[in-house]
C-alpha cells in the first residue's frame, strides 16, 4: 500500500463550480482505494458525507468581485497549522490561490513540506474580461508568479495551458504536467436521457433542445451566447427550438419568452445528468477556462458540442474523430450557421454525440487521480 499523505488546500468545495467537482470527485476516489488523500477547506456550508474532508468555519468572508456565487474566506491560520501537523502530510497540493491556498502555501514553507499545485482557473483573463485593465492583468500576472514560484509541480488542466504558464506565470516548462482530465462518466452518459422532462419546464418533449451549462458572467462570454441565440432565432424558421441554460436566472421573463429560453437555475444531481442527456447539442463561448469541465459532461451525455476557439476546452476536440466546433467569438456567422447545421442535421448531431461519448469512456475520474497521485508520490520520492 502506499504510504504518501497528500493533504489538499482549496477555497472552494461545498460550492457548485467545476473546480469543486473536481476535487469532490478526488476525495470520493481516495476513500474508496484506500489513499491517504485529505482536503482542508474553510465555509460556512456544509458537505460532511466526505470524511477526508475537514471544512473550518471562517473567521472573515466577503463575495468575490464578479463571482457572487463564491465567497472569499479567511479561516484561523492556527487552525489550519494544527490540521496540518495532525496530518502530517509529506506534499502539500494547493488548488486555488485563495486566503486558505495562501495559508496553505506559508505552512507548506515553514514546514519544509514540498508543494503542488493545480492551475484551475486563467485569473489574469477572468479580472481582464470583467475590468479590462492592462495594468490589472500584469499586476495578476506578477502575484501568480509569487505565489507559484516554489511549487515543485503546477498541473494544468489541459495541454494548451502549458505553454501559457510558462510564459505568462514563468512555471519552469519541466515542473508544468498537464492533469488527465476525467470526470465520473456513471454519472453523465447517455442513459440518463429522458425527453419528458422537459415538460415539467414547459418545453415541448419534441423540441431541438441547445443547452448552456454554467455561470451566466461576462468571463464565461454569456452576453456573447444571448446575442448569438437572438439573432439565430430571429432568422429561423423553424420555432420549435430552446436555449436552455443551467447555472444561473435571467430577470427579463420578456426577452425569454420572446427568443425562447428557458433560465433553470442551479441543478445537480440525476437531474442534471437528465437535463445534459436529453438535450440536443451544447454551446459554450467562454474563453478563459483552462479545461472545461461542463463541456467534458456534455460530451460524455452524448452531446455534439460547440466551443470557443481560446482556452481549454477546444483541447477536447480534434478532426481525426469529429466531437464538434471549435469556433471563434470574432466570427459570430460561424456560430450561428454552425448551431443552423446542428439544429437541422438530426443525423449529425447524433454521429457527433456518439464519438463525444466514445471519447470520454476513457476520461475517467480513476485515471485522472491515478496521474495526480502518482506525481505526488514521485515529489515524495524525489525528497528522500
Amino acid at each position: 500500500m502506499d504510504n504518501t499523505k497528500v493533504l489538499l488546500f482549496t477555497d472552494t468545495f461545498c460550492d457548485i463550480n467545476g473546480v469543486s467537482r473536481f476535487v469532490q470527485d478526488l476525495s470520493l476516489m481516495a476513500e474508496k482505494e484506500n489513499i491517504a488523500f485529505f482536503v482542508v477547506t474553510s465555509s460556512v456550508k456544509t458537505c460532511s458525507h466526505y470524511p477526508n474532508v475537514k471544512v473550518f468555519k471562517p473567521k472573515y468572508r466577503m463575495k468575490i468581485p464578479f463571482y457572487k456565487e463564491l465567497d472569499l474566506v479567511f479561516p484561523s491560520y492556527e487552525a489550519l497549522y494544527a490540521y496540518t501537523e495532525s496530518i502530517s502530510p509529506d506534499v502539500i497540493h494547493i488548488s486555488t490561490p485563495g486566503f486558505v491556498g495562501w495559508m496553505g502555501r506559508k505552512i507548506a514553507s515553514e514546514k519544509g513540506i514540498p508543494m503542488a499545485g493545480t492551475y484551475h482557473t486563467d485569473f489574469s483573463k477572468f479580472l481582464y474580461s470583467n475590468v479590462s485593465i492592462n495594468i490589472l492583468y500584469r499586476m495578476t500576472n506578477k502575484v501568480m508568479q509569487y505565489f507559484y514560484k516554489d511549487f515543485s509541480a503546477l498541473f494544468v488542466r489541459s495541454a494548451f495551458y502549458k505553454n501559457i504558464v510558462e510564459k505568462e506565470i514563468k512555471v519552469p516548462f519541466s515542473k508544468i504536467h498537464t492533469l488527465q482530465a476525467g470526470i465520473d462518466t456513471y454519472k453523465f452518459n447517455p442513459s440518463y436521457k429522458d425527453r419528458g422532462i422537459w415538460k415539467k419546464y414547459g418545453i415541448p418533449s419534441d423540441a431541438t433542445i441547445a443547452l448552456y451549462v454554467g455561470r451566466l458572467t461576462k468571463e464565461k462570454n454569456f452576453q456573447f451566447l444571448l446575442d448569438i441565440w437572438k439573432d439565430y432565432y430571429s432568422q429561423t424558421f423553424l420555432k420549435n427550438v430552446y436555449l436552455v441554460v443551467v447555472g444561473g436566472t435571467l430577470n427579463d421573463d420578456k426577452f425569454c419568452r420572446q427568443y425562447h429560453i428557458k433560465t433553470l437555475g442551479v441543478k445537480k444531481g440525476e437531474e442534471l445528468s437528465s437535463i445534459y442527456a436529453s438535450s440536443d447539442f451544447f454551446l459554450f463561448p467562454s474563453t478563459t477556462d483552462t479545461l472545461g469541465q461542463v463541456v467534458m459532461e456534455a460530451m460524455s451525455s452524448g452531446l455534439p458540442v460547440i466551443v470557443s476557439d481560446e482556452g481549454g476546452p477546444k483541447s477536447l476536440l480534434d478532426e481525426q474523430s469529429k466531437r464538434g466546433y471549435s469556433i471563434s467569438t470574432e466570427d459570430p456567422k460561424q456560430w450561428l450557421d454552425t448551431i443552423e447545421e446542428l439544429h437541422l442535421d438530426t443525423q449529425e448531431r447524433k454521429h457527433l454525440g456518439k464519438n463525444g461519448t466514445k471519447f470520454m469512456e476513457s476520461m475517467t475520474i480513476e485515471k485522472s487521480f491515478h496521474t495526480f497521485f502518482d506525481l505526488h508520490r514521485d515529489i515524495t520520492l524525489a525528497k528522500q
